[in-house]
């Protein structure tokens, strides 16, 4: 082998002089020449998957290590260095070898180390709850982290919580039920992703107490009620105060009471009274509220006083409908009697209706008042009178006789008697009980010509028939049942001496075969009747005229005297003897029997014409307080004010006329007349009174022009009782 001699003779120049090189530096920098290599020192901690990550390496060299450079290589995914600093979120669980090279001036080093990265664990950060109250809303959370996934779950997976309380979500809330004080232990899971984790914990449960709000209404305006629990007055309140009661045991019930009656300070008619005056205060009730409304005294009085006694009087809820009726009449013997006017309320209004209806919203006393009235009588023995009856002490009462005249009954009064009032009207001042005779005269004006001349028409009638009997057959003998003797014949009967008279002359009575016919009866009529008999025409004539004259001399008998006749009447003679019939031979003397006819039936035809329609004066049939409506500006200017409702009757007026003459006359019906009223119509109108307003009935209204009056209940007939 060949060496390039330049070549090796640079290598040993150069060796020669790094030689001297060291052997200088040593001599010269003892130390240096003996300092350490760096030393890496560390343990790398395990890391969780996305969990920030930190660690730093430490080096030494004896000492301080100058210019120090760091190298890493194989560190986990999502980890970093700078310098000794290893940082960052690791992504990937697994293990790593990481080689760490250190070089400084000291020297150089080189290290391998092992860097663990798994999944992170369960941790609870939440280590106990806090206790809970019975009664009272409770809510506690309980938190955990860690896990794979990237949010955590929680359940419930042993133990129990009180009645009340429930676990949803990592949270537990609601209200421990009555009864369930004490302690209580559970165990709660928690998961994230594939990592799970539980943590055990207890809760306390106090039974506590409770509180109850109490509170007095503003009904209760003035005064105060005292407040107690059980039998201890716990303090007073007023209306609208409330007051919290506290400290109240749980496993009882309180009993919370208030004065049921609260007197007002000022007066004594007017009190305040509680719906309720007690209740029961437990768990369950968390507000208990007491009303208090007011009472008025209402008293019920007659004018004048102690007449009658009415029933009512007491205290009323303000509201409350007071609803009391004052009799209508009151009598103080058969002659005289009180009888309601209208009341007086306390405001002084009046109110015509005898039943009182009414909203009582203030104390005070109301009033019946009655007026006297006295009896009036009119006795009639004819016709009718208007203005009898019950009248007012003080009225003028105007009364009337209708008819003033009526015809006299009987035979007299169809000659045309009649009987005529005295007086037949007048005014009577109505200041005691008074009875009043009506006296009737007869007059025989009439009378005294129609009779004489009937008398005369009658004879020359008689004496015509007489006369033609005469002319026409003589009269035949009337024979006789053969059981019947012929009686001795008796002398000529004289004529009648006096025009009142009469004797019926009977027929001759001859001796008859046994086999003659049966009688022949004759009628002759007079008047309206029939009269059979078995004598002659003549004899009927004279019978029936004695009979008329008969009824005449009754009509005397009974103090009816009769007028004289006119003086230049002529006289009425009986028939000469020339012109009379023979006398019969023979004749039997019959008892003449007068029946006295019944008594008249009235006729009672009746006769109604409608007058006019009326009305009855304006009552206030009910008062009650204006009800304000919040925000209403109209009914908040009638505040305090009354709702009064008013009433009329509007009736039909109607003229009735009763005949009083026999049944079945002849002629006018005469009679009677009254004044009767039929409802038309019941009127109603509903008017507001401010608070000072007075109580005025209403107007206009279209009642306005009809007439009114006063109309007494016997003068009331209903519409389907009046005639046809």
């Amino acid at each position: 082998m060949r060496f390039n001699r330049p070549m090796y003779s640079t290598i040993i120049r150069w060796s020669i002089a790094l030689l001297a090189l060291f052997l200088f530096s040593t001599s010269t920098f003892p130390d240096k020449a003996h300092a350490d290599a760096p030393v890496i020192s560390g343990s790398p901690s395990t890391g969780y998957v996305n969990t920030t990550y930190l660690y730093t390496f430490s080096v030494t060299c004896g000492g301080s290590c100058t210019s120090v450079t760091w190298t890493m290589s194989g560190l986990p995914p999502g980890l970093s260095y700078s310098q000794g600093n290893i940082s960052g979120t690791p992504t990937t669980a697994g293990t790593y070898s990481v080689h760490v090279k250190v070089t400084a001036t000291e020297g150089t080093s080189e290290s391998d180390y092992s860097i663990t990265i798994t999944n992170p664990p369960i941790t609870f950060s939440t280590t106990s709850v806090p206790s809970a109250k019975v009664g009272t809303a409770y809510s506690a959370n309980v938190v955990a982290t860690g896990g794979t996934g990237s949010s955590v779950t929680y359940a419930m997976t042993s133990g129990t919580l009180p009645s009340g309380l429930v676990f949803s979500g990592g949270i537990i809330s609601g209200t421990p039920a009555r009864g369930t004080a004490g302690n209580y232990s559970f165990t709660v899971t928690a998961t994230s992703g594939t990592t799970t984790g539980s943590q055990t914990f207890s809760i306390y449960v106090d039974k506590g107490t409770y509180e109850v709000l109490i509170t007095v209404t503003s009904g209760l305006a003035e005064g105060q009620t005292k407040l107690s629990v059980g039998n201890v007055v716990k303090g007073t309140l007023r209306g609208g105060e409330s007051v919290k009661l506290t400290g109240l045991d749980p496993d009882s019930m309180a009993t919370v009471s208030v004065d049921s009656i609260v007197a007002s300070p000022g007066r004594t008619d007017v009190r305040y009274r509680a719906e309720t005056n007690t209740a029961t205060a437990s768990q369950d009730v968390g507000q208990i509220t007491f009303n208090y409304f007011p009472e008025y005294d209402i008293q019920l009085k007659s004018d004048p006083s102690g007449i009658t006694s009415l029933s009512g009087s007491g205290w009323y809820r303000s509201g409350m409908p007071l609803a009391v009726t004052a009799p209508d009449s009151i009598a103080q013997d058969n002659n005289s009697q009180y009888r309601f006017a209208y009341w007086v309320s306390p405001t002084g209004d009046k109110i015509r209706s005898q039943t009182l209806n009414i909203g009582i919203s203030a104390a005070g006393t109301y009033v019946a008042t009655y007026e006297m009235y006295y009896k009036l009588d009119i006795v009639t023995k004819y016709g009718s009178v208007k203005g009898a009856g019950w009248q007012k002490s003080g009225s003028v009462v105007q009364w009337s006789v209708d008819p003033t005249e009526v015809a006299m009954p009987g035979i007299m009064g169809f000659f045309g008697g009649k009987n005529k009032a005295v007086i037949t009207s007048g005014t009577e001042t109505i200041e005691g009980p008074k009875t009043l005779t009506i006296q009737w005269e007869g007059e025989y004006t009439t009378p005294a010509i129609t009779i004489p001349l009937a008398l005369i028409v009658i004879a020359g009638i008689v004496y015509g028939i007489y006369l033609l009997a005469k002319r026409e057959r003589k009269p035949q003998p009337v024979p006789y049942p053969s059981a019947y003797q012929p009686m001795a014949p008796m002398p000529p009967q004289p004529p009648p001496l006096s025009p009142y008279q009469t004797y019926p002359v009977p027929p001759p009575y001859q001796q008859l075969p046994p086999a003659a016919p049966p009688p022949q009866t004759t009628v002759v009529m007079i008047g309206d009747g029939l009269k059979k008999s078995s004598g002659s025409t003549r004899d009927q004539l004279m019978e029936k005229f004695g009979e008329l004259l008969q009824k005449y001399e009754d009509e005397i008998s009974q103090g009816k005297e009769l007028p004289s006749p006119p003086s230049e009447m002529t006289e009425i003679t009986p028939p000469s003897d020339k012109k009379s019939l023979p006398a019969p031979d023979i004749f039997t003397t019959a008892e003449t029997v007068i029946e006295k006819p019944a008594p008249a039936e009235e006729c009672g035809f009746t006769t109604k014409k409608l007058l006019r329609t009326v009305v009855t004066q304006w009552k206030n049939t009910s008062i009650k307080p204006i009800t304000v409506t919040p925000g209403d500006k109209k009914s908040a200017a009638l505040a305090g004010g009354r709702t009064v409702t008013w009433t009329r009757e509007s009736y039909n007026e109607w003229e009735l006329h009763v005949c009083k003459l026999p049944l079945g006359h002849k002629g006018t019906h005469k009679g009677s007349t009254e004044i009767v009223y039929s409802v038309l119509d019941a009127i109603s109108e509903e008017r507001n009174y401010g608070p000072k307003q007075p109580l005025k009935a209403p107007s206009p209204h279209y009642t306005d022009g009809m007439p009114e009056i006063d109309i007494a209940a016997s003068q009331i007939i209903q519409a389907d009782q009046l005639p046809s």
